[in-house]
């Protein structure tokens, strides 16, 4: 069975493979969600790609259980959201799920420690 911190980096690899695809598939929606202007279709279209490659890449992550991959995801993602949620509204809710998804992670971390630690005592 994978380790919790394995299955929040699966989800959120997941899950960003699907934004990424939903992002490329309708870069006009892309645009109006973050507050963009039209003239911002090319990046927009480089960042729905980007985050494809994420999910690809922590789906792979998680499928090897990379631990270290793990805990160095969770200073960035968190620098991510302070990052985002400065560029106010509209950037607000990737802010949440990149926080929270690093937060998810750490827990899980914490989780799967204290979990290993505890069965080595037994």
């Amino acid at each position: 069975m994978p380790s919790a911190a394995a299955m929040t980096i699966s989800l959120f690899g997941a899950s960003s493979a699907l934004i990424g695809t939903n992002n490329l598939l309708s870069p006009t929606s892309a645009l109006a969600s973050l507050d963009l202007p039209s003239t911002a279709i090319a990046a927009s279209n480089g960042l729905s790609l980007a985050a494809i490659a994420m999910g690809i890449y922590y789906s792979l992550a998680a499928y090897q259980d990379n631990r270290p991959f793990f805990v160095l995801t969770v200073p960035m993602r968190l620098l991510t959201a302070t990052v985002f949620w400065a560029q106010g509204d509209a950037w607000r809710l990737p802010a949440v799920w990149e926080g929270g998804g690093a937060l998810f992670t750490l827990g899980a971390l914490i989780w799967d420690r204290s979990s290993r630690a505890s069965m080595r005592a037994r």
